[in-house]
């Protein structure tokens, strides 16, 4: 609403567009400008596009950095950076085509990117999705899954720009990503009341976190799901969402997939696509590399801890004027994604399965 509500603001946009994205148009017409449900962290819009003079039309793909929200600070350029180095690889990704820093021109930078057609199964309706409803057609669709995950982590880390500087090892690493999480839900929820099992959890996953030398670390999305690609002809025709892109651990990807929170209507089925057993002897058999059972679990683990984080730092967003009424519904799901963590934290202890 706030863009299209505002014509200045839209024949900015459009005057940006055909200066550094429709350069050889006459002019540029926005007939549409919505934007997308999913996510709470950029803004993306759907932008059609007309030339008035001839009548060609195109749709864009508009990612603009918010306000507020769980993982501040913001970076478009960083995205763009990652997306651009990753075409020409085995990971299929939109295109970009501009990219703006100055705020003056839509409120905050943003990226513009190419819309690529498809369809985009969400965990949640996942079931309803036909490829997911025939097994034969599942199972091709649970090996894309893997085989993109496979292709992200052969790619050399400095052609995003994320080797230039590695960390000493797995476990510090981790051990700093743990740290900020806790000083930002500490500086965010300041006034709050205190939440004993993020606290918990933290130092347990400090204490817990594996090692490994920096040679052994991939490209990790961080949000590797169902939700987080465009599928269309049977294959995943782009990955989405990279702008949590960093160096880590290859089974770290691997433990999000199987993100307990994200399968709760058939738990037996990881990413909502395979069992346990599937998942993993595809992921070795594309990857080339072996999981180990419990390093995999600590990964699970870490998986929950970051959401309850992203909720526990985005709810105070909700009574800010510049927040966003979408993480209204993190007051229900940090009680359901807390109950998961602490389970996931006793079968870790007592040496139940990974899942």
């Amino acid at each position: 609403m706030e863009i299209r509500d505002d014509p200045a603001l839209v024949q900015r946009l459009a005057d940006w567009l055909r200066a550094n994205v429709l350069q050889t148009w006459d002019g540029v017409r926005l007939a549409r400008l919505e934007r997308t449900s999913g996510g709470i962290s950029y803004e993306t819009w759907l932008v059609d596009a007309e030339d008035p003079g001839s009548g060609d039309g195109v749709r864009l793909v508009l990612r603009r950095e918010p306000l507020r929200g769980p993982l501040e600070p913001y970076d478009v350029a960083r995205e763009a950076t990652v997306l651009r180095g990753l075409a020409g690889t085995g990971v299929p990704v939109p295109a970009v085509l501009g990219l703006c820093a100055d705020p003056a021109i839509a409120g905050r930078p943003f990226s513009v990117l190419e819309y690529v057609e498809g369809e985009v199964p969400d965990y949640r309706t996942i079931a309803t999705f036909p490829a997911w409803q025939d097994e034969h057609t599942r199972a091709h669709l649970t090996e894309e899954f893997v085989r993109i995950l496979a292709e992200l982590q052969r790619v050399d880390p400095t052609r995003v720009g994320l080797g230039s500087a590695l960390p000493a090892g797995e476990r510090e690493r981790l051990h700093e990503v743990i740290d900020e999480m806790v000083a930002v839900a500490t500086r965010r929820t300041e006034g709050w009341a205190a939440h004993p099992i993020f606290g918990h959890a933290a130092r347990w996953c400090r204490e817990h976190a594996p090692d490994g030398p920096p040679q052994d670390m991939v490209i990790v999305h961080g949000d590797y799901k169902v939700g987080n690609f465009i599928w269309r002809d049977d294959r995943i025709v782009a990955l989405l969402d990279l702008e949590g892109a960093t160096l880590g651990d290859p089974l770290q990807d691997l433990g999000y997939a199987c993100h307990p929170a994200m399968r709760e209507a058939q738990p037996e089925l990881m990413a909502m696509l395979a069992p346990l057993a599937d998942l993993l002897g595809r992921y070795e058999r594309l990857s080339g590399r072996h999981v180990d059972p419990v390093r995999l679990h600590y990964y699970v683990i870490h998986a929950l801890l970051f959401h309850t984080w992203t909720l526990l730092v985005g709810i105070p967003s909700i009574v800010e004027s510049d927040g966003d009424m979408r993480m209204a519904t993190a007051y229900s799901k940090l009680n359901q994604v807390t109950r998961l963590l602490t389970a996931q934290i006793d079968a870790y202890e007592e040496g139940r399965g990974v899942l």
